[in-house]
């Protein structure tokens, strides 16, 4: 597994240690929402650990940037598949319809590399078979 350097390895270490299950869900969350500064700045933003979900509106937060907005939006699409962006009153917000989680715009990321590693850990692709670059 590559990590973006060692405090990504040591926090997603200490959030998987807090997770209730620790399934190829859980990983690809965790390493994503640790990858990002602004995002482990926010992971009780993103991730509520005493229910065991994802919080939808994070990704409507002011602290959100445009590359930990993406990073959030893959977190969660590989969470739970969701590809479109969910207001607080849990309605779907129509002029993103989903673009906002195309492969070209999550992966037009200085994070793409480790994008690719949190997709091996959800679906997991060992080194050197199908998920292999």
């Amino acid at each position: 597994m590559i990590y973006k350097d060692d405090k990504h390895k040591a926090i997603y270490e200490e959030i998987c240690g807090q997770m209730r299950y620790i399934d190829t869900y859980h990983q690809a969350l965790a390493y994503l929402i640790s990858l990002d500064n602004v995002c482990r700045q926010h992971i009780g933003d993103i991730y509520d650990v005493s229910t065991d979900g994802i919080m939808l509106d994070a990704i409507h937060k002011g602290w959100q940037t445009s590359t930990s907005a993406k990073t959030t939006r893959l977190a969660f699409n590989l969470w739970n598949g969701l590809a479109a962006d969910i207001s607080e009153d849990g309605k779907m917000f129509e002029e993103h319809s989903g673009a906002m989680y195309t492969v070209a715009e999550i992966f037009d990321s200085p994070y793409s590399q480790y994008y690719w590693q949190a997709i091996k850990l959800r679906y997991q692709y060992p080194e050197g078979e199908k998920g292999e670059m």
